[in-house]
């Protein structure tokens, strides 16, 4: 009997432990109690004996995985502290039976148990392959929390109902509810951990009646953003089109109303802003990641394959396994040093193995350093290896790409080099060490780092080959596999309110002014008028100097369209007056008394506004 337990337990890696346990005076008329218990409790998850009737009295009602079975037939148990084991564990208990002598009916005799660590059950939730926007939970068919990204649930033994009445979340509520009958469903939701707008996809599990939720947020879920942008840009140009359309045809601009004119110069001015708007927002908003090179690491299921990857493939060139060094960082403060420089202060680690080779250097290194400063804060043992920990401050180089300013949306990649490249070290992200994965929820950053005028969006690792013409003196095989390189990607969007203010600001007022000078332009002296436009020239050329200065781009970046279009526009508002002074006929100034060329000033700048943004977003 024993022997079989034993093993059950060592064939399968997901049971911690087991018991066969008696009724009082069940196992022998002599023995009140009698709990055989095998648990991988020893040195390196070795099997352990133990009589657990020597611990503790297991009849007692405090031991639901013995008294709830006895009482109400086979079931799983809630999750409780193992003293015995020495961890969180829950418990299947299994009641078996023997016969009574005289009535020859079944009687309980004792149970017979499967523990399952919650460690392990952390481990299966964890390598749910659910995507990088995605995080698991489980609770009991009570409710309770048997894995939660936030372990302090399990540890505390809080409720599902608990924690939704103190978040206020209803729809949390609701699914517990519904878990409760053992139903499943998708629920559209705010999650209370991101607070990021989700969908929360529960079902039952039917051998236990647990309650498996997964959570995914939208924001991250890829849906093809760059064709989604594309298709909404071409339905917003339909409606706008016909919406322009439709006024002229109501408004009958082609009669001898002047207000009919003006109105749909105001109506037509409104839908290009509407749709200059609508793409400012579908820039920000519909911005993939996905383009980035590299193989992104945003959960533990995806780590173990791509490591799994490597290995086999240096199984197959017949090479040696890469030494695995996983690798984590941690953010308290960042800021822009210059157009180019990044300033960083934080912790970085890593996780030697105990087999890692004495030869060996152990530590990390920064690439495109301006200056950096490393210094070992700690080296504590843990199990299977040691754990070398690192403050730092940093100075790296980064490329930005500013062709998009003021909508600029950038990943800023920190790449991470083992201290002597040429070493066989593949370091990978430490992701046991981060509750949360998601990159919306910036693992690695400190909650109140800020960067002024930028969001932080989001931050993952990656994995990305190295793309060199250079061997740097040291021949290599042709058969010989390139380890990838880790990288920390920071993602961040320019808050464009800050750059509305202080970079169009000018450029309405100037455009205003313009407007104003072409009204006037037929009465006032060309003198006057030519006056005022070059000092609205000096006033857009300063703005426009200031901004190249700030972002030193070597190309033409966004807003500097709108600029060249201010240019030619302070050139062309001057030209009635210098017609005017020449005594030179003109259709198109004098058409109903220069009407036709006050009218079309504001639906053709925003209309080439349109165009560019248009082109430039699609």
């Amino acid at each position: 009997m024993l022997t079989k337990l034993k093993t059950m337990l060592a064939d399968n890696p997901n049971y911690y432990g087991g018991t066969i346990t008696f009724v009082p005076f069940g196992y022998d008329k002599n023995t009140q109690l009698y709990s055989a218990y095998y648990s991988k409790s020893g040195p390196k998850g070795a099997l352990e004996f133990l009589q657990l009737a020597d611990v503790y009295d297991y009849t007692k009602p405090d031991y639901d995985w013995y008294v709830e079975p006895m009482a109400k037939g086979n079931r799983w148990g809630e999750p409780y502290w193992d003293d015995a084991g020495k961890t969180y564990m829950t418990t299947y208990s299994a009641v078996f039976y023997t016969e009574d002598p005289v009535t020859h009916k079944k009687i309980p005799n004792g149970v017979v148990t499967i523990d399952i660590a919650m460690n392990q059950i952390k481990n299966i939730i964890e390598s749910l392959d659910i995507g990088p926007s995605g995080f698991g939970a489980l609770t009991t068919r009570n409710g309770n929390y048997l894995y939660h990204p936030n372990y302090e649930y399990v540890l505390s033994h809080l409720n599902i109902k608990d924690v939704a009445r103190e978040k206020n979340d209803q729809n949390r509520l609701l699914m517990s509810e519904m878990a409760a009958k053992g139903e499943g469903g998708i629920i559209d939701h705010v999650s209370t951990t991101t607070g990021q707008d989700s969908w929360l996809i529960f079902e039952t599990v039917p051998i236990s009646g647990w309650s498996l939720q997964n959570t995914f947020i939208k924001s991250y879920i890829d849906i093809g953003v760059d064709r989604l942008r594309q298709q909404i840009i071409w339905i917003l140009i339909a409606f706008m089109t016909f919406g322009i359309t439709l006024m002229s045809l109501l408004l009958r601009i082609d009669g001898d109303s002047q207000k009919r004119v003006w109105q749909f110069t105001a109506i037509t001015s409104l839908i290009l802003i509407i749709g200059i708007g609508k793409i400012w927002d579908l820039a920000l908003t519909y911005q993939s990641s996905a383009t980035i090179a590299g193989v992104k690491v945003p959960d533990k299921a995806g780590l173990r394959a791509l490591i799994n990857t490597y290995q086999n493939d240096r199984e197959q060139k017949q090479q040696p396994a890469p030494i695995v060094v996983p690798t984590g960082l941690y953010i308290d403060a960042i800021e822009f040093s210059g157009p180019h420089g990044l300033q960083l202060t934080g912790h970085i680690w890593q996780k030697y193995p105990d087999n890692y080779p004495a030869s060996l250097v152990k530590g990390i290194q920064f690439s495109k350093a301006k200056s950096i400063s490393l210094k070992q804060s700690n080296v504590e043992k843990v199990a299977g290896g040691e754990v070398i920990q690192w403050t730092f401050q940093a100075v790296l180089r980064i490329d930005m790409d500013n062709s998009r300013y003021p909508l600029e949306v950038e990943s800023m990649g920190i790449k991470i080099l083992p201290l002597d490249p040429s070493q066989n070290i593949l370091l990978v992200p430490d992701l046991d060490a981060y509750k949360l994965t998601t990159p919306t929820l910036l693992p690695g950053l400190d909650r109140n780092v800020f960067i002024p005028g930028w969001k932080l969006t989001e931050t993952f690792f990656l994995m990305r080959t190295a793309d060199r013409n250079v061997n740097f003196g040291i021949e290599k095989n042709f058969d010989r596999s390139t380890l990838p390189t880790l990288y920390y990607q920071i993602g961040v969007k320019r808050v464009f309110i800050d750059a509305f203010i202080s970079n169009l600001t000018p450029l309405i007022v100037v455009t205003i002014i313009l407007f104003a000078l072409l009204l006037l332009s037929k009465t006032e002296d060309i003198g006057k008028i030519l006056g005022a436009c070059v000092s609205v020239f000096f006033v857009v050329v300063f703005t426009h100097l200031t901004i190249r200065r700030n972002i030193a781009g070597g190309e033409i970046f966004y807003l500097e369209y709108f600029y060249f279009v201010i240019y030619f526009t302070i050139i062309l508002v001057p030209m009635n007056g210098f017609r005017t002074a020449l005594k030179m006929r003109s259709r198109f100034f004098e058409y109903r008394d220069g009407l036709l060329s006050q009218a079309i000033y504001w639906p053709s700048i925003l209309g080439v506004f349109f165009l560019i943004t248009a082109l430039k977003f699609y």
